[in-house]
């Protein structure tokens, strides 16, 4: 189990203090501790371990004040009063990061023999509702795209950017970390490292491939970054969040959130316009389950619903 190789590995390397952590009882405290340390050496990224260690301390608050202090006294009675508490201060969205982050630390702790039944069993997420995700408009991207002067080197960068977030539904840490190695032109395909150290491979339209390789012209460096700023140095995500709010700001964008993700939500929900299958785009954007990408689906209207069927219609397409 990885309780006792951490035991054992802790006992060499932090002596008796790390060792009375890992060979504490089954406090919640401890517990949890122990539970971030796995996730960082399972691969977890640092912005999922923080929002675990945010969400579940919040939990360990509650279950002190309840008098709750060992894993195996948490019950499913515990849980639902936390969640009704969190509901008075707090939208749907937040109260369900609590439930999912509470959850997985429970199964968790049920896998490394803490506990031997979970107490989120018969616990049901809290009701969401069905909120519509506005995207850009064809007018507002190419409101966006006429700031970006393709003769100068930020122009170039910026135009690159926006077509790349548009056309493959990168996210804005997986955008910021991109080298010239992931690219590959001769396949027109970009490999991206995702969320958990999870790397895939998409498709890069042509378009995007040449403003692209327009925008490589105009370095002449040998930096291995794909995004440099003005003054040559790799440009990290607060820097290409900044560029995206700008040229909103510039093109006059109203009516969505301002800033990268609203790429991504774009790019999800034309694909399935144009004809892309959900699964298929569940590959793409990396989603680890359907459950995100059919929210997109959702997202669909009649009009979309007429279209898919002028191309499907299973009479139209067959031969009599």
């Amino acid at each position: 189990m990885l309780l006792d190789h951490l035991t054992t590995h802790t006992s060499h390397t932090r002596g008796e203090a790390g060792l009375d952590l890992l060979t504490a009882s089954n406090g919640i405290k401890s517990q949890l501790q122990l539970f971030l340390i796995s996730g960082k050496i399972e691969g977890l990224a640092p912005a999922t371990l923080k929002y675990y260690d945010y969400t579940l301390n919040a939990f360990l608050a509650f279950c002190h004040l309840q008098k709750v202090v060992e894993v195996g006294s948490i019950t499913r009675s515990h849980i639902r009063l936390f969640l009704w508490q969190l509901q008075e201060h707090n939208n749907p969205v937040s109260v369900l990061a609590y439930f999912k982050a509470v959850r997985r630390f429970t199964n968790w702790l049920l896998e490394e023999g803490a506990i031997k039944e979970s107490p989120m069993t018969l616990v049901k997420p809290p009701p969401q509702p069905k909120l519509l995700v506005p995207v850009f408009t064809t007018e507002q991207i190419m409101g966006m795209l006429d700031w970006c002067d393709s003769q100068r080197f930020c122009g170039a960068r910026n135009r690159a950017i926006v077509l790349m977030f548009l056309d493959t539904g990168i996210r804005l840490s997986e955008m910021a970390v991109l080298t010239l190695v992931d690219f590959d032109f001769y396949k027109e395909t970009v490999r991206i490292n995702g969320k958990g150290a999870k790397q895939r491979v998409v498709r890069i339209g042509t378009k995007t491939q040449k403003a692209l390789l327009k925008y490589l012209l105009t370095r002449d460096d040998k930096l291995p970054s794909v995004w440099l700023g003005e003054e040559r140095r790799p440009l990290k995500r607060a820097g290409i969040q900044t560029m995206v709010k700008k040229l909103c700001y510039r093109a006059g964008v109203t009516g969505v959130k301002i800033g990268p993700h609203t790429f991504r939500h774009t790019c999800a929900l034309n694909c399935l316009r144009n004809g892309m299958g959900e699964f298929q785009l569940q590959m793409m954007l990396g989603h680890s389950t359907l459950a995100m990408t059919r929210r997109y689906v959702s997202m669909l209207n009649q009009e979309d619903v007429f279209k898919a069927h002028k191309k499907a219609s299973p009479v139209d397409n067959m031969r009599f």
